[in-house]
């Protein structure tokens, strides 16, 4: 635990040092300054899409960013010169960028009951903000892994937004009919969707639970079987081995 603990000040120096942060943090501002400015009833609409843009696509695009500037510095051959397993290392990677998201999360939170006066299950959108994160964060250190530059990365990011997440949009605007929409579910960012709305409003309690299990499944799968052997290529075709 005490590696672990020096792996997440590291990612969150990192974060600092490369001006990672601050970016967040402006655009968090942003979002903030958005809901401050929408009408109570706009607010239960905007905020789980916010969360969801968040936890999906920026944990992803983050956790990539990291990786590359880790390649700069050639960070990954300090690492594997010392007694820090790779479950640690990619640990710590998902504990930052879960922190990050659920700083949006409380910032938001914030304004929607406090300027606004909406109410929502707090507990249930926290849940679901880690989950979906934990899940991202994986499938950006993935994407990082076989990226040859950050745009490479960006470009993987895009494939994933027109084909996971643009049918579920085209469905919800009737271009898609509900035949088809029913079964987006096994797409990971309708599911990310359905568990963020059913904290502002009422989804069908077995699309939530799919939600959660699902995620939580395809996390493990993606672990398991992807990141962690994916790691130790990615590592020894950055050290020349």
């Amino acid at each position: 635990m005490a590696k672990l603990g020096i792996l997440v000040q590291g990612e969150l120096d990192r974060l600092r040092k490369y001006n990672l942060f601050t970016a967040t943090t402006v655009v968090l501002l942003l979002w903030v300054g958005m809901t401050w400015l929408l009408e109570a009833g706009e607010v239960t609409a905007f905020v789980p899409l916010i969360l969801l843009m968040d936890s999906t696509m920026m944990s992803s695009l983050l956790v990539g960013a990291t990786l590359f500037y880790e390649k700069k510095e050639h960070a990954i051959n300090s690492i594997l010169v010392t007694p820090v397993p790779e479950t640690e290392y990619i640990a710590a990677k998902i504990i930052v960028s879960v922190f990050n998201s659920l700083l949006t999360f409380l910032a938001l939170a914030a304004t929607a009951y406090f300027l606004k006066g909406v109410t929502f299950n707090f507990a249930l959108v926290a849940a679901a903000v880690v989950v979906i994160t934990a899940f991202h964060a994986l499938l950006g250190i993935w994407f990082a892994f076989f990226s040859k530059n950050f745009s490479s990365l960006l470009v993987n990011l895009m494939l994933y937004i027109i084909f996971l997440m643009l049918p579920p949009v085209l469905a919800d605007l009737g271009i898609i009919g509900e035949k088809i929409a029913r079964f987006f579910i096994i797409l990971p960012p309708d599911a990310a969707g359905t568990m963020l709305q059913a904290g502002f409003a009422t989804v069908p309690l077995g699309r939530l639970i799919f939600g959660f299990v699902y995620l939580l499944a395809l996390s493990a799968a993606l672990y398991k079987y992807i990141v962690l052997p994916g790691f130790n290529q990615y590592a020894m075709r950055e050290t020349g081995v």
